[in-house]
């Protein structure tokens, strides 16, 4: 009997199938899998799974969840591996999510996509999404660590997050180098990090106010 049947009888059918359907969508790296593989895959019968999801678009909204909660931690051993507040640290994270969209690419487009659900994961965003904490809780120790603590921490995490979810979706759709070859990811992040915070740290770059954040939610 396979452990999932045994997670089953022990009531656990729900994870099962998460776990099941997680693991379909990183072995074929798409999401068109059907419940009845799903099911196979947790060694339950084809009508097992409809007694925890309606369907499967209930069943990728779990996955979804899972996937949040797999970049939530790579974002936190990233913060663990690096000094507290300071820039390296900002960079590797920008770099874990570049590498987390590059190799997790089906489960990076399920996480951002529009699955009918939008008004839900907003209420919920707060409490789901840790990872952008972890980059908020970043920038704003950087912040202080230079003398700088009044910045407006979660707008320029915003924009930091901003710039490398683009430079991610661009490249994940292979569009990122269509006008330069030469570009590298992980180097286009940086470059605009540094910028962008040294626009934080110094006012008169780039003519960036210092309190850009709370000037534009005045």
């Amino acid at each position: 009997m396979s452990q999932a049947r045994c997670n089953y009888h022990h009531g656990d059918l729900n994870n099962a199938l998460i776990t099941a359907a997680a693991e379909l969508i990183e072995r074929d790296g798409t999401l068109d899998f059907t419940m009845a593989e799903a099911a196979a895959k947790a060694g339950v019968s084809a009508a097992a799974p409809y007694r925890h999801f309606a369907n499967k678009e209930e069943l990728l909204r779990a996955v979804r969840d899972l996937a949040f909660l797999g970049l939530d931690h790579a974002a936190m051993e990233t913060r663990e591996a690096h000094e507290e507040g300071s820039l390296e640290s900002i960079l590797a994270l920008g770099h874990t999510y570049l590498a987390f969209a590059r190799e997790k690419r089906a489960f990076f487009s399920l996480m951002w996509e529009d699955r009918g659900d939008s008004v839900e994961r907003r209420v919920e965003a707060q409490s789901k999404y840790g990872g952008f904490g972890v980059l908020v809780g970043m920038v704003q120790t950087f912040c202080e660590k230079q003398g700088s603590g009044d910045v407006d921490a979660l707008y320029f995490a915003t924009q930091i997050w901003s710039m490398a979810h683009g430079i991610a979706t661009l490249e994940a759709n292979q569009m990122l180098d269509l006008f330069d070859a030469s570009i590298q990811p992980e180097h286009l992040l940086d470059d605009g990090a540094r910028t962008m915070l040294a626009g934080i740290l110094n006012p008169s770059f780039g003519n960036t106010p210092k309190l850009a954040g709370m000037q534009k939610r005045a």
